[in-house]
This record gives C-alpha cells, sequence and structure tokens, in this order.
C-alpha cells in the first residue's frame, strides 16, 4: 500500500514558476524583446500595427496578455500551422487632458500625525519627474495633491519607471 509520506516526494514549486519553466523564461523575454523592438520600428516607419506570427500557442498566449496589459489592441488569429497575432494601437482613447495621480505600490505609511499618506511620482516645479506624498484616505485626493496631478501627455514622455505605474484617473 502507497503512503503519501513514504511514497510520494512532492515538488514543490509554484504554479507561477511551474508556468514559467514549461515555455523557457529566456525565449519568453526574447520573444518580448524583439516585440517591442518590431513596434518600434513600425512606429518610426509611421505604421500603426504589427503582426508576428507564432508556432507555440503558450509562447504567443504570454504574449498577448503582456500586450493586452499594456492596453495594445490585439487580433489573435489560428491560420493553418501558426497563430497570427495583429498588434494595433491607431485607435486608442487617450484623451491628452485627463488627470492621473501615480500612487506608488506598497508606499502607504502612517505619518507623524496619525494619516495615512502615499508616496507618488509627479512633475516638480523644475520639470524634472520626483516624488512626493499625499492622502489617499481623503475623498477628494485632487485637493490635496494638485501639484501631483499628472496629464495623458505627460505619461507619454515619462521615464520607464515611472510608466510602470498603474496611473489612477482623478475626476476634477
Amino acid at each position: 500500500m502507497l503512503t503519501y509520506e513514504k511514497d510520494i516526494k512532492p515538488i514543490k514549486i509554484t504554479a507561477r514558476e511551474a508556468h514559467k519553466r514549461s515555455i523557457g523564461t529566456e525565449e519568453y523575454l526574447n520573444t518580448l524583446r524583439d516585440v517591442y523592438s518590431d513596434i518600434q520600428g513600425n512606429i518610426k516607419d509611421g505604421y500603426t500595427n504589427a503582426h508576428f506570427f507564432y508556432d507555440s500557442m503558450s509562447l504567443v498566449n504570454r504574449v498577448y496578455h503582456e500586450l493586452l496589459a499594456q492596453d495594445y489592441n490585439l487580433t489573435l488569429e489560428k491560420e493553418k500551422t501558426c497563430y497570427h497575432l495583429t498588434v494595433d494601437w491607431s485607435d486608442v482613447d487617450l484623451d491628452p487632458n485627463k488627470k492621473y495621480i501615480l500612487p506608488m505600490e506598497d508606499s502607504i505609511i502612517t505619518n507623524t500625525y496619525g494619516g495615512k499618506v502615499q508616496r507618488c511620482a509627479f512633475i516638480n516645479k523644475f520639470g524634472v519627474w520626483d516624488c512626493g506624498s499625499f492622502f489617499p484616505e481623503k475623498d477628494d485626493s485632487a485637493l490635496y495633491a494638485p501639484n501631483y496631478l499628472v496629464t495623458a501627455k505627460d505619461l507619454e514622455d515619462a521615464p520607464e519607471w515611472v510608466k510602470a505605474i498603474e496611473p489612477v484617473e482623478v475626476e476634477e
């Protein structure tokens, strides 16, 4: 009779790690680097889309989800022997005047007065990206952090560390 303790030797691996190993992280990162490079090339050439062809469903699935998270318009079709991924950025609804605040993840602290404050990215008075604090628990954070608001246009020209922050739209 089999017992778990004696006969089953579990492989302790998280689902995330198993997924990474299943198709090879290096292959995925190389593919992603090539995708972003091709998109940049198409932008320079004046195109508003890019086409990619993959043999591996798991690889195209990972690329698809990465680009979806970046707000690209995507179409994925199964062709005879491969998968055809179309990436499009021609009809992206960006209002350059929308206002955002950029709260930094896991940065909420309690100040000396007992209030909760959170770090955020913003453009300082010298036109340089910087970090500051605002009160996230207030009903209208924009009233407490008017200097911390940025526009969609600001985000387009922002450095990569700023683009990595999830913007929160602020109603004025």
